[in-house]
């Protein structure tokens, strides 16, 4: 772990300075679109692990349409954003305080997108817990995942999906005990798709079985770091003048399903408006219609649209084919 003290005060070459903390889609695709858009800024990415797990593709891997390698990209890779590996623990003003190993992190602006907190024992939000599950589930005669979480952790579904595609004679099944509304009409949207394979999806929790394997879905919260912050639902500025917080956490706390295409939206709609604010001295958010004003009904709307636009594993190699030929590719060049 490098020490690194970084201060608005101590750079001269370049002019803005954005510190991004978190390394997923959120906080990645953000540094990409910002650097694709602003000249004369420098992006400092603020993470606690080596690689960038790429979790939108798990389906893929355990479909077999991609190695569970292939989701990894090593932060040591980038080239036109500063790497730091550290954990922060704490924010103040516009600074990232690392828990140990490095003096504070500061820029003109603070981008938090440290993802959610998850609780449970089901790690499919990270390559080696996904890699994990898919070799259970070759063994396995049946797979079955039990929601009763008001916010489980997304992505459930598509993992469903998967692994019925990959190994058509078991039995998968979704069983939702409970769930908040607006997963609920997700959960619509899947059924189409579990119809068409022969997944099944229940109200009822599943006997227990010996020979099948049972995958309780996690819950998931915001993060630690977003703790007694407030968010625009706009502009995702927190209460902290050039503050911003996007990503799961975000989204929970505005009231929306974490799911990757909002951490996605959030980032390249703040991106924009940094970007503008760097060039004309103007921070604005331009909004088409259905998202003004955070709106949460044309969100969700905008939301199953993207949803129903191909199966889940097919929306998803175009997803990933995109992020490594041209997110990664800028980033690392």
């Amino acid at each position: 772990m490098r020490n690194v003290d970084i201060r608005t005060s101590r750079y001269d070459h370049v002019p803005h300075r954005v510190v991004v903390v978190g390394g997923g889609i959120a906080g990645l695709y953000f540094t990409y679109r910002l650097l694709s858009a602003a000249r004369e800024v420098e992006v400092v990415l603020v993470d606690p692990k080596d690689y960038h797990e790429f979790i939108v593709g798990v389906p893929m891997a355990v479909a077999g349409l991609v190695e569970f390698k292939d989701l990894l990209f090593p932060f040591r890779q980038l080239t036109k954003a500063k790497f730091v590996k550290a954990r922060v623990a704490a924010i103040d003003e516009r600074c990232a305080r690392p828990a140990e190993g490095s003096g504070p992190i500061c820029g003109d602006y603070l981008v938090l997108a440290p993802g959610a907190l998850h609780i449970g024992s089901a790690q499919y939000w990270s390559v080696e817990g996904s890699a994990a599950i898919a070799q259970a589930a070759a063994g396995a005669k049946a797979v079955r995942f039990i929601v009763n979480e008001l916010t489980p952790v997304a992505g459930f579904q598509e993992l469903a999906y998967a692994i019925k595609s990959r190994w058509p004679e078991k039995e998968v099944s979704i069983h939702v005990v409970y769930i908040g509304e607006d997963y609920r009409s997700f959960m619509e949207v899947g059924k189409r798709w579990a119809q068409e394979i022969g997944l099944e999806m229940s109200d009822e929790p599943p006997p227990w079985r010996p020979d099948e394997l049972y995958i309780k879905v996690p819950a998931a919260r915001p993060h630690p770091l977003a703790a007694g912050l407030e968010v625009d639902p706009t502009t995702f500025e927190t209460q902290y003048e050039r503050v911003y917080l996007i990503g799961d956490s975000s989204l929970l706390k505005l009231g929306l399903p974490p799911i990757g295409w909002g951490a996605l939206w959030q980032a390249a709609t703040l991106a924009k408006a940094i970007a503008k604010e760097l060039e004309s001295g103007v921070f604005e958010v331009e909004a088409e219609s259905w998202l003004a004003e955070g709106d949460k009904e044309k969100f969700l709307q905008w939301m199953v649209y993207r949803m129903t636009s191909g199966t889940p594993v097919i929306h998803l190699k175009g997803l990933y084919d995109l992020w490594r030929g041209q997110v990664w590719r800028f980033l690392s060049a």
